[in-house]
């Protein structure tokens, strides 16, 4: 008999009309539930909350798991769970991780609560207070210290006391949830696909895609832009960045010679402009929450890619080589080298290819996550 479970989630992490990591992330793991045999899977949404009191804790950057108004939801998805006779819950998403304390106060252990982990919030705010966008004064600074020290006590409490597993996105952050307390943790990888685009190259010229306003992002383009002058010396490269908001991206057009900025690109337009890209850019330079959720799609595409080692976070295959730079000089330098020969351009995207064919498939994606379950 098929137990029934619960895809607890926000309607927007699963449909949006700009697809971005959440929703990749988000459809993935719904479809590797779906692939699971054993289970008879149905969907609840909440909303975000409309509490005066958490909208102002969000708007004054003192947000501590505060986008749900749990209270206000949690006796319509109790009675959901017991008129439905739910008895395994997947949370999705960190952000929603509050729900799991009325859930299990109600239903002891009656009632299995995993978590699938897109990455805590504090791992992405101790990156704002260590490397921060723009200057914080002292108090501003102090505000934000205490503020990572609630959400650090939010995370483990939630893990020690309400869930019962929790399936994360990389390696790193598997490892995270164990210094939390989680009672089972799992790495569960991207899933690779095949998607090729037909590549017609133009040499010298790369690309990079993504939201500018996720501070990894945005600060690792800038750290590689840059390290590249003194790298260049003269030798024609030429950037082009597809990515919201438009105001970062002309910014950085308006401080690099080197960048052309496309703005946001709808999918066949995007497919159509990194089909003519030599390389495609990954300059991942920190252990930021998640995975590199683009890596993927960036696979899928078979085309060159050059990466970081923490950009390749989140991921397993069993054949093929990225071109990996771990310092801004030796991305800049492998970048001008391999972006001008179309045999090594070529070369390359046989090996993201190679890639995208010896990954994790479903099946076995499935049977990871069918062992949290047991």
């Amino acid at each position: 008999m098929k137990q029934k479970a619960l895809f607890l989630t926000n309607k927007s992490s699963l449909y949006s009309t700009i697809t971005g990591g959440v929703q990749l992330c988000s459809q993935e793991f719904l479809r590797v539930l779906e692939s699971i045999d054993n289970i008879e899977l149905t969907h609840y949404y909440v909303p975000f909350t409309k509490s005066i009191r958490q909208r102002l804790l969000i708007k004054t950057g003192f947000e501590n798991y505060s986008m749900y108004d749990v209270n206000k939801d949690k006796d319509q998805l109790i009675s959901h769970i017991r008129e439905n006779q739910i008895s395994i819950v997947f949370v999705n998403m960190a952000s929603l991780v509050r729900y799991s304390k009325p859930i299990r106060e109600v239903f002891g252990d009656k009632v299995k609560l995993i978590l699938f982990s897109h990455g805590n919030h504090s791992g992405d705010f101790l990156h704002l207070i260590s490397k921060p966008i723009k200057p914080t004064g002292k108090f501003r600074e102090f505000l934000r210290k205490i503020r990572l020290g609630l959400l650090i006590s939010t995370e483990s409490k939630h893990r020690v006391k309400y869930l019962d597993a929790v399936i994360a996105l990389s390696e790193t952050e598997a490892q995270i949830e164990n210094w939390f307390g989680a009672k089972k943790t799992l790495f569960l990888p991207r899933l690779l696909e095949q998607n090729f685009l037909v590549h017609e190259p133009e040499l010298n010229r790369v690309g990079f895609v993504g939201r500018l306003d996720h501070p990894p992002n945005l600060q690792g383009m800038q750290i590689l832009l840059d390290a590249l002058p003194q790298i260049q010396k003269g030798r024609s490269i030429e950037i082009r960045i597809v990515g919201a908001p438009q105001e970062y991206g002309n910014q950085l057009a308006k401080q690099y010679a080197q960048v052309t900025y496309l703005g946001e690109l709808t999918e066949p337009e995007l497919e159509k402009e990194v089909a003519t890209w030599a390389l495609l850019l990954n300059p991942v330079w920190w252990y930021s929450t998640g995975a590199s959720t683009k890596l993927a799609k960036s696979i899928s595409w078979g085309v060159a890619i050059i990466t970081t080692t923490a950009g390749m976070r989140g991921y397993k295959w069993n054949k093929g080589n990225l071109l990996v730079a771990d310092t801004p000089a030796e991305m800049c330098a492998m970048m001008i080298k391999h972006s001008a020969d179309l045999q090594l351009i070529s070369s390359n995207a046989e090996q993201t290819k190679l890639i995208a064919s010896n990954g994790p498939d479903l099946n076995s994606l499935s049977e990871m996550v069918k062992q949290v379950i047991c």
